[in-house]
């Protein structure tokens, strides 16, 4: 079987009979076949209901708590389930990214292909570790693949991040994060109410998705800022307030701004006070870890530095690995499988 794997508005595995695509940019029509790894933006675009859709129920609780309609999904899927496509086998696993998130495996009778969505190797409060699933040809997201990205460890980050808020509270400023409304926000919250005793306000579109987690057993608690409680704490500041990233907040002498991101490793935004290195997405050691662990013929590298870590497994680990190419050029793409 003549497998193409490449980037078509989404990363796509195309055989004669089917076009099967990973995290869709745009609409792909109705014979289009969809397959969403995680309820992050960016791996939504392409979403309507004019194709077929599939992905975890958590993620479709993710997306409609968050706003959006439900879709017609063709298939909600849970982990270790498989969905057929006459000699191909797709199964969904946990990537560790964010509740739901799944990395995808498909299988012919020849071979096996991995596309990793975005992963995190580590369990966190609000999520557990990516699944290393053997593979011949990896499709890996390389977001933090350069050496200069390798994060502390949870321990330190989380005891930086409480120690934070505690030192703000004395001084009588109220601890800002701002964070990804969908995962980092849980995850800072969860944060919060394990090691502190601060209550927590939240801006309503992370109070809607804090709900989701919720509804799948992730236990939070929270006030949202739109609730008369709410609005007293967040005058009062006695509280930890938690809200989307793209909110813009200034800096004021009664509270401090903090964000969590891996990019903190390197740099720190001029416009905050602390940046924390907290990521959901695996780092340079993670990734090298599971394509160790998987053991690939073949890496397939997207987003962030994949160049960087495609020469790397190449010269470290003698396995072919390139970045992922656009369908419409020849060159490299065709995969018996």
């Amino acid at each position: 079987m003549e497998i193409e794997i490449g980037w078509s508005e989404g990363i796509t595995v195309a055989t004669k009979e089917y076009v099967i695509r990973f995290d869709p940019y745009t609409k792909g029509g109705p014979n289009a076949h969809n397959f969403v790894s995680h309820a992050h933006g960016d791996h939504i675009m392409g979403l309507s209901n004019e194709s077929k859709i599939y992905l975890t129920a958590e993620t479709d609780d993710l997306l409609f708590f968050g706003g959006r309609k439900r879709f017609e999904i063709h298939s909600s899927l849970k982990y270790g389930e498989e969905i057929n496509f006459d000699d191909l086998k797709i199964t969904a696993h946990n990537a560790g990214h964010i509740l739901g998130s799944a990395q995808f495996e498909i299988q012919s009778p020849e071979s096996s292909i991995v596309y990793t969505g975005d992963i995190n190797c580590r369990n966190m409060l609000t999520t557990t570790t990516a699944e290393a699933i053997p593979c011949d040809i990896l499709i890996l997201e390389t977001t933090y693949g350069s050496p200069s990205y390798v994060f502390p460890s949870l321990e330190e980050i989380y005891t930086e991040i409480v120690d934070w808020i505690i030192g703000q509270i004395h001084e009588e400023k109220m601890p800002v994060f701002r964070v990804y409304s969908t995962g980092k926000a849980q995850e800072i919250i969860r944060l919060i109410n394990e090691f502190t005793t601060a209550p927590v306000v939240t801006h309503p579109v992370v109070s809607r998705i804090s709900k989701a987690y919720e509804k799948n057993g992730v236990k939070l608690t929270y006030i949202d800022s739109n609730s008369a409680e709410g609005g007293e704490l967040l005058k009062s500041r006695q509280c930890v307030y938690v809200t989307p990233n793209h909110e813009e907040t200034p800096i004021e002498e009664n509270h401090a701004l903090a964000i969590a991101t891996g990019w903190a490793v390197r740099s720190k935004p001029s416009n905050v006070d602390v940046a924390f290195p907290l990521s959901s997405h695996a780092d340079f050691s993670q990734l090298l870890n599971y394509v160790e662990q998987v053991k690939p013929k073949r890496v397939y590298t997207i987003h962030g530095f994949r160049d960087d870590f495609g020469h790397y497994i190449q010269r470290k680990l003698g396995i072919r690995a390139q970045p992922i190419i656009p369908l419409s050029q020849k060159q490299q793409k065709s995969i018996s499988c």
